[in-house]
């Protein structure tokens, strides 16, 4: 198993572990993300989630 799969497999265990209420919060989350990636299929919405994801990380 590679470290991406190990990576999302954690993240799905937690998921799994909230209450109802935020799971589908997330579900809801994942799924208004996804329909963004396919309203933008040249990439902008992608590079516009690396950029969060990255702010992110610098605040770490």
């Amino acid at each position: 198993m590679t470290r991406e799969q190990e990576t999302l497999l954690l993240i799905k265990g937690t998921i799994s572990e909230l209450e109802p209420e935020q799971r589908e919060k997330v579900n809801q989350c994942t799924a208004t993300i996804r329909q963004l990636l396919a309203s933008y299929p040249d990439g902008e919405a992608f590079m516009a989630i690396a950029l969060i994801g990255a702010e992110i990380d610098a605040r770490a």
